[in-house]
């Protein structure tokens, strides 16, 4: 090997061992500062191991000292100008690193073509030289890389790892080819974004979008599971999720100021500068966007290693305002563990848990902890993955408060809108929430204004803030365009802000518009309380507590505290638990009047529906009251059922008194309410019993139905008196039973 040494100065070919790298790092500085392009190919001997298992240490150090001569004769055979050969390092073992220079851009396409010719050539004179009768048709592995030259120490360690992962998969296998491709597209950053809306499942209105990354079109890396897994086996990753979120960020300026961009962070990587250092900032003044316009969705690709670690980079994130979501939630390596820690303003529940919800029960049971839980601490609930009718009623009815999925809209660049098919879905579930009006109107959101202090748009946020160091009393400012509501600051929110490291050297100066909340809650003065009251408490965390803007045909008249919200609510509340009855919570009598004449007065037609417990007072006294009252209980139940599996909407349930209740229902529904109750009376009273006797089995009821058809009756009285006569047509029969007022000419429906 010394006296190959030698021959090589003698030729000055730039041959260089291990432990002389030093030279060649000098040699490519000179290169790079020459303005060339560099390449390092690297080779090494296919199965050289085997060979020494087989034939001994001796042979496979000879194949080594004929690998360097070969791979000298065939760079001198192989490389014609205007290609330059730097170097051939030997790095350890049979792994050879062959340094070439470029005067312009080289390609990809030229430099396969040299490798190929490479590869060829060294075999050629590697077997040529072998005399060993049994050893054969020796083949070398062969891939290369580009050094930038941006950290030189750095980009000769990672080419070298990049050209070796090429190398090992096989030249000209598919994978090689993906490997070139994947090289291609991180280089150019030819990447984009789509998004995807995640969407209010109580309102329909979309929260915000998830921004999702998409390769090449036609490309095996359109996929992104491709792209982060070629990353990950090419070491990188960081650059990948680093190069997505500045992609994601783009995203910005098609925001409404309501609505909030999800942006993937790897658990691994959730300390980019790009995300720290202001660049974002910038971008979101632009658009007069604010943080609280973009969260953040820690994903369960990778464990958290350091919770304590983790959390304080966590925390930098929430001092500058940005939103936290915990991703995969149910699926992940410590998904439970991650909310525990970070306390996220959303969990978003893995596809995992939603498919085929609706006829799962161990997911339901799993989906209804995680709203129980969720309420408690205050954070909102996101089901990804809802592709069907079924998934996303079951979701509704679970109390999710968002969804994501194809159902409710595809991936797509420009935001495609909410579907209509979801759309209508929700309207009708919308529908059906309401659909049991028990609860009379609690007053009006304009009995209780009051007034604060309003500002324009471009005040500074320096005189806010003296606005609130002056006033003490004062917690809230309206922002106004004219006599329009744009926005709203809180004290708490603002000192919050200014409080957190770069708070006041980022925002003194600016207009407040760069800090305030730019959906606050604006509701008219004629609004019920109870659903502005309902509104409010469904608010993000942040916001829970800000006060409610009150307007009057769009123009802002005042505002109303969370605070006098539930006071009045609680007082309402009361009012009228006066006037229910105190066995089942139903409405009573002065409710039942006031219900049936407002629907008289909206020439509406209806139907009453009078039902009353035969026998009621036999069973009192037979098994006693407290057997009675739990009877009473359950037909209550039993009635409010019948109306919700019938699909009736705008329905009315109340409690007379003792074993009489009253239904009020559009006609179309009076007939599947009736066949509920024939079909599933006895199923609610089976399981009570009394001294020997089953009460269920001998227990009826008897129904009398009262068309109310626009101009027949004028009070509620009429309504009653003419009840009470059908309903003593009715219990003369035996059983369960059903009368209208149109069929007591024996034609009772048995």
């Amino acid at each position: 090997m010394f006296s190959l040494f030698k021959n090589l100065r003698k030729t000055k070919t730039p041959f260089v061992y291990t432990d002389q790298r030093v030279q060649v790092k000098r040699r490519l500085e000179n290169e790079l500062a020459a303005g060339r392009h560099v390449v390092l190919l690297y080779l090494d001997i296919m199965k050289l191991s085997d060979i020494e298992l087989k034939f001994g240490y001796m042979a496979a150090g000879r194949i080594l000292q004929h690998m360097d001569q070969a791979l000298l004769i065939a760079c001198r055979h192989s490389l014609m100008p205007p290609t330059r050969l730097i170097a051939i390092q030997k790095l350890w073992a049979d792994d050879y690193a062959v340094y070439l220079s470029f005067e312009q851009h080289c390609t990809d396409v030229l430099v396969h073509h040299i490798c190929i010719t490479l590869k060829h050539e060294v075999e050629k004179v590697l077997n040529r030289k072998i005399t060993h009768s049994h050893i054969s048709n020796i083949e070398v592995h062969i891939g290369y890389a580009k050094i930038e030259g941006m950290d030189l120490a750095k980009d000769m360690y990672s080419s070298v790892k990049l050209a070796s992962q090429m190398a090992k998969c096989g030249f000209m296998s598919e994978e090689f080819r993906q490997m070139q491709e994947f090289r291609r597209i991180m280089e150019q950053e030819d990447i984009h974004t789509v998004i995807q809306p995640i969407v209010s499942l109580k309102t329909g209105v979309p929260l915000g979008w998830e921004t999702l990354v998409r390769g090449p079109e036609n490309s095996c890396f359109h996929s992104p599971g491709q792209l982060f897994s070629f990353a990950q086996k090419t070491g990188t990753s960081f650059q990948l999720e680093s190069l997505c979120r500045r992609h994601a960020v783009k995203r910005l300026g098609q925001l409404r100021p309501s609505e909030k961009l999800f942006i993937n962070l790897d658990a691994r990587s959730i300390d980019d500068p790009f995300l720290l250092r202001g660049r974002v900032f910038k971008l979101m003044e632009q658009y007069q966007l604010n943080p609280h316009n973009i969260v953040f969705e820690i994903t369960e690709r990778h464990a958290i290693k350091n919770f304590a670690s983790f959390r304080t980079i966590i925390q930098a994130y929430r001092k500058k305002g940005y939103l936290i979501a915990v991703d995969d939630a149910g699926a992940g390596y410590s998904s439970l563990e991650a909310i525990a820690e970070i306390y996220p303003d959303y969990i978003k529940l893995d596809m995992a848990l939603i498919r085929n919800i609706d006829s799962d029960a161990v997911k339901q049971a799993l989906v209804e902890t995680f709203v129980q839980f969720a309420d408690k601490v205050k954070c909102r609930i996101i089901g990804e993955g809802i592709e069907t009718e079924s998934e996303l009623e079951t979701l509704v009815k679970l109390g999710v408060d968002y969804g994501q999925g194809f159902l409710l809209g595809r991936p797509g660049r420009d935001g495609a809108p909410i579907t209509e098919q979801a759309i209508n879905k929700l309207r009708q579930l919308q529908e059906e929430r309401s659909m049991l009006q028990f609860e009379e109107p609690s007053g009006k959101v304009g009995d209780i204004v009051r007034s604060t202090v309003c500002v324009n748009q471009d005040t500074l946020v320096r005189e806010v803030h003296h606005i609130f160091e002056r006033n003490a009393k004062i917690d809230s400012i309206v922002v106004l365009e004219g006599r329009i509501p744009r926005g709203l600051i809180m004290r708490f929110q603002l000192y919050k802000i200014l409080g957190g490291q770069y708070g006041v050297a980022l925002y003194y100066e600016k207009p407040v518009s760069q800090l305030m909340n730019r959906s606050p809650l604006i509701v008219d003065r004629r609004e019920n309380i109870e659903l502005v009251a309902k509104n409010a408490m469904e608010r993000q965390s942040f916001y829970l507590y800000d006060v409610v803007i009150i307007t009057e045909k769009g123009q802002y008249t005042g505002v109303v505290t969370v605070q006098s919200l539930l006071d009045m609510l609680a007082k309402a509340k009361l009012e009228i638990a006066a006037v229910s009855n105190p066995l089942t919570g139903l409405p009573g009598n002065v409710r039942i009047d006031r219900e049936i004449a407002v629907r008289l007065g909206k020439r509406n037609d209806f139907t009453v529906i009078y039902a009353d417990l035969d026998k009621f007072k036999w069973f009192n006294d037979q098994f006693g009251f407290e057997l009675g009252d739990e009877i009473i209980r359950r037909t209550a139940q039993m009635l409010g059922t019948a109306i919700r599996v019938s699909g009736g909407k705008h329905c009315f349930l109340g409690h007379i008194g003792g074993d009489d209740f009253i239904m009020i229902t559009p006609p179309d529904h009076v007939d599947e309410i009736v066949l509920y109750v024939r079909q599933r009376f006895h199923d609610h009273f089976q399981d009570i019993a009394g001294d020997e006797k089953d009460v269920g089995t001998i227990l009826s009821i008897s129904m009398a139905g009262i068309r109310c058809v626009p101009g027949v009756y004028k009070s509620s009285g009429q309504v009653a008196e003419k009840a009470a006569r059908v309903k003593k047509e009715a219990k003369k029969i035996i059983g369960i039973s059903y009368i209208e007022d149109t069929e007591l000419c024996n034609q009772a429906r048995m």
